[in-house]
């Protein structure tokens, strides 16, 4: 004899739509819960940096993607440098830059209107 299940809850004649949450902020949120129910302030739980890679960075800085934030770079907007926005750690034999920046310059510099920012292509 064959069985049959029943579904006892009806379905929803509407599609509900995910909201997908940023990881960098998903990890902020649990670090911030963690530190209250430990009692130590978030500060005090995690050190604050200044260097990002360019995933993380790009979602600080309010951009839409990584693509973005580089596009910054070679439309010469943020600076590659030793005291600039950004700096290039990539081996000498990589062709490709591995990026990290500096959030606050980055932020500062981009606060800027774009006639203040010094033109040029960056490295």
């Amino acid at each position: 004899m064959e069985r049959c299940l029943r579904r006892t809850t009806p379905t929803p004649p509407y599609k509900t739509q995910e909201r997908l949450i940023p990881e960098s902020q998903l990890r902020d949120a649990i670090k911030e819960i963690l530190a209250e129910m430990l009692g130590v302030s978030v500060a005090m739980a995690q050190p604050q940096r200044d260097w990002y890679d360019t995933n993380p960075a790009y979602s600080m800085l309010g951009l839409k993607s990584a693509k973005q934030l580089r596009k910054l770079i070679t439309n010469g907007t943020l600076k590659v440098g030793r005291d600039d926005e950004v700096r290039d750690l990539r081996s000498p034999d990589a062709k490709l830059p591995r990026y990290q920046f500096h959030i606050a310059k980055c932020q500062s510099r981009l606060s800027l209107p774009p006639s203040k920012r010094k033109g040029g292509k960056a490295a």
